[in-house]
């Protein structure tokens, strides 16, 4: 379920690169989300959007998931005006269930976004933009490797 509050992410060791994107008008991203580029702006990590598979897989294949937000923000005025701080790192995501949870044989693997805090295996339908590569995956959820042109 995608975040409806701020909340701290755990990261594993230093950020490699602090980033600030543009954020699309109207849309907020929480603190500790999952961000992805859409069209050149900020939102939070979502599937494919579209009346079908086929719109929803073209919409997925134009997002680029850069890292993770370090505060709240909700863009306003024209897109872009308002933007948002974001860490490329290893970041530790909920991951997602039953035949689409990722394994310890996933590690090295493409996981793909679900929303801006969950993460899956596969991409059905290729409705789901690449999240990243997993570093670990342990008890506390999935350990992935993101930043721009790292999925």
């Amino acid at each position: 379920m995608a975040l409806a509050a701020g909340k701290p992410t755990q990261r594993m060791g230093s950020p490699v690169n602090n980033y600030q994107f543009g954020v699309k008008s109207g849309v907020t991203i929480f603190q500790g989300a999952l961000v992805i580029l859409a069209a050149g702006f900020a939102r939070p990590g979502r599937e494919g959007q579209g009346a079908d598979n086929a719109a929803k897989a073209a919409d997925a294949a134009t997002y680029q998931a850069v890292g993770v937000a370090q505060e709240t923000v909700t863009g306003s005025g024209a897109d872009g005006d308002v933007k948002v701080n974001v860490q490329e790192c290893q970041w530790l995501f909920k991951n997602s269930a039953s035949g689409d949870a990722i394994t310890a044989a996933e590690i090295g693997k493409t996981v793909y976004i679900v929303d801006d805090e969950t993460v899956a295996k596969t991409s059905p339908n290729s409705t789901r933009a690449a999240a990243g590569k997993v570093t670990l995956v342990d008890s506390d959820g999935v350990w992935v490797r993101v930043g721009p042109g790292l999925s």
